[in-house]
């Protein structure tokens, strides 16, 4: 039984869930329970375990998959798990698949695909910068998520949007072709590459909580760090680390969004909105696939706070 199916009655045996929030209360009269956000790929459910015992209660957090039993029960119109035992599993590839959204293609095809195209990059410093940041990230990219929330927050999503960026960035750059490619697919590969230190990811796709450094520096920063030590590690050209730099530093376009500069080239504008493109667009088919056939979904934060229109136009033909 999937989380989408779990409904008021039904019991849950040895029952598989991603744990997506773990938090230990106390009650007014002084039990102690766990507040409980499980996941599956096919959506979440809160939890409560009351009067959880101390060893329960150390044995989890954040990511970890877990074994239960007990039953759904609503609160507040919504279903809720009332857990009654909760034990450890492995994450194994069984279990995973049917646990966490994954990003549509294999980690180690998206990856090779945006390697490819560095690899294609004419300007040796701009390739070898971009290249050594990529292969000693790896195994961190190949399941790291884009973000807690909002866009591509599943397993492997920040090399999907990465991936998709690319591709967006191949087409217009045959659109708009003063464009310097060496400058633009390096920009899309590199202009998150600090979430994989902003974040503290599990294997498992989930992203636990942001780190230390995350929540002094960002995301932004720790990218423009990574291209300056690496740009001198490899006594590359001041310009291009200057360029490059650039790029990541404005790809939010406003300060309160974390740019402290706009764009003032036109690879790094092209960037700012294939960015901002692919973050919606992720957004838009997350949300219209949630929401009934010639319904309208709840307001959406990402998408300025509107609503999406599931017209339903090409379902059949798109399955």
């Amino acid at each position: 039984m999937f989380v989408k199916e779990m409904k008021n009655g039904d019991l849950l045996e040895k029952h598989i869930l991603l744990i997506k929030r773990f938090d230990i209360k106390t009650t007014k009269a002084g039990g102690v329970y766990a507040d409980i956000l499980f996941s599956d790929k096919t959506g979440e459910i809160t939890a409560k375990y009351w009067d959880i015992p101390e060893k329960v209660r150390e044995a989890f957090k954040v990511g970890d998959i877990a074994e239960l039993s007990g039953n759904v029960a609503n609160y507040r119109e919504n279903p809720q798990i009332i857990v009654k035992t909760m034990d450890t599993a492995p994450a194994d590839a069984d279990s995973l698949a049917d646990l966490v959204e994954s990003a549509p293609y294999s980690s180690e095809r998206m990856y090779n695909k945006i390697i490819e195209v560095i690899n294609s990059v004419k300007n040796d410093d701009i390739r070898n910068i971009t290249l050594t940041i990529l292969e000693e990230n790896k195994e961190k990219l190949l399941y790291y998520p884009a973000a807690k929330s909002f866009h591509h927050a599943i397993r492997s999503g920040l090399l999907y949007h990465t991936y998709t960026m690319m591709r967006t960035a191949s087409a217009l750059s045959e659109v708009y072709d003063f464009l310097n490619k060496d400058l633009l697919f390096a920009g899309v590969a590199l202009h998150d590459i600090g979430k994989i230190k902003e974040i503290t990811g599990e294997q498992t796709g989930v992203a636990r909580e942001y780190s230390a450094e995350g929540k002094l520096l960002g995301h932004i920063t720790i990218s423009v760090c990574m291209i300056d030590e690496t740009g001198k590690k490899l006594n590359c050209d001041p310009e291009i680390i200057m360029l490059l730099k650039h790029m990541v530093l404005s790809h939010h376009f406003y300060p309160e969004y974390g740019s402290p500069i706009s764009p003032m080239f036109a690879e790094a504008e092209i960037l700012h909105h294939i960015d901002v493109l692919d973050a919606r667009m992720d957004q838009f088919r997350k949300t219209t696939e949630a929401t009934p056939q010639k319904d309208f979904s709840e307001k959406v934060w990402i998408l300025d706070k509107r609503s999406v229109y599931n017209h339903a136009l090409g379902e059949e033909e798109n399955k």
